[in-house]
């Protein structure tokens, strides 16, 4: 089984280049790839998931540089992914087949009994 906390990680990291790319409506190739891959992906997402999770999307697309609500997104879509497995292998298969970017990641915490995620994919 997947883990759907991962994937679903996976995929709000996938959208972000995609909202700020729609929003910039960059040219180029990575542009256009970044734009294409991230249309197919919202695509499904509106498809597949509760308009709940669709709500935490429109948040995301509305800024997509706000950590809270890519993590409220985060959140929302692991739940639904922990509840229906066929969800998880079909959106690991649209991830799978997404364009490849390089990305930095950066993640500052303050305080004691942090907890942290971030994900990386072999680019």
């Amino acid at each position: 089984m997947l883990d759907p906390t991962l994937l679903a990680t996976t995929a709000v990291a996938t959208l972000s280049p995609y909202f700020v790319e729609a929003a910039k409506k960059a040219a180029g190739k990575v542009g256009e790839e970044a734009y294409e891959g991230g249309k197919k992906l919202v695509s499904w997402l509106r498809e597949k998931l509760s308009s709940d999770d669709t709500k935490a999307l429109d948040r995301v697309a509305a800024d997509p540089t706000n950590a809270d609500k890519q993590a409220a997104l985060r959140v929302s879509l692991s739940e639904t992914l922990a509840a229906n497995p066929g969800l998880q292998t079909e959106l690991a298969t649209l991830l799978q087949s997404m364009p490849k970017f390089a990305a930095s990641q950066n993640m500052n915490q303050v305080g004691d009994g942090n907890v942290g995620a971030q994900t990386w994919r072999d680019h």
